[in-house]
């Protein structure tokens, strides 16, 4: 599929089945692998999610192709607390516009941005890292039973940037 305009905004109280069905799908057939049956399906039936998206409407963008809802954000604070792309439009390029659409959004108001992701779900660490976020600390998430990472980025300006850059290819200058 050719990806046409890709448009980023604000959730609206209407999105928010769109953005539930998207949640419970892509967990369902993405979260399994490293988080087994028994947990994914305890989570998905105990309302917790909906309820967290719910109350979190007013902190959610969502991403759009052609009108159709195909993934969201939520940004609270200086985190990317929750984002997801549906699992349909996985390997197309939108996670990562996605991704750096929150970056900016929140780079306006904060030096250091986070987010989490499971240990195991080894396909989102390499997105993340591919994506210049460093990991930074790990904890146990006892509601999941799972080590869970928190990815950090900080702001650079092009200054600091070409800074960066110099050191990297000459470390003696």
């Amino acid at each position: 599929m050719d990806v046409m305009e890709t448009i980023f905004q604000h959730s609206q109280t209407s999105d928010l089945e769109i953005i539930q069905a998207i949640a419970k799908k892509t967990i369902d057939q993405s979260y399994r692998y490293f988080l087994g049956d028994q947990v994914v399906d305890n989570y998905l039936n105990s309302g917790r999610l909906d309820k967290y998206l719910s109350n979190n409407i007013d902190n959610t963008w969502v991403l759009s192709i052609d009108h159709t809802i195909v993934g969201f954000a939520i940004c609270i604070d200086n985190v990317i607390d929750f984002m997801m792309v549906d699992v349909d439009y996985h390997r197309q390029g939108l996670g990562t516009k996605l991704l750096q659409h929150c970056e900016s959004y929140l780079f306006k108001k904060h030096q250091i941005i986070a987010l989490e992701s499971f240990e195991e779900n080894t396909k989102a660490t390499k997105f993340y890292q591919a994506n210049n976020w460093e990991i930074t600390e790990k904890y146990r998430d006892p509601k999941a039973n799972a080590i869970k990472i928190i990815f950090r980025k900080k702001f650079y300006t092009v200054e600091e940037q070409q800074r960066q850059t110099a050191i990297g290819a000459n470390p003696y200058q």
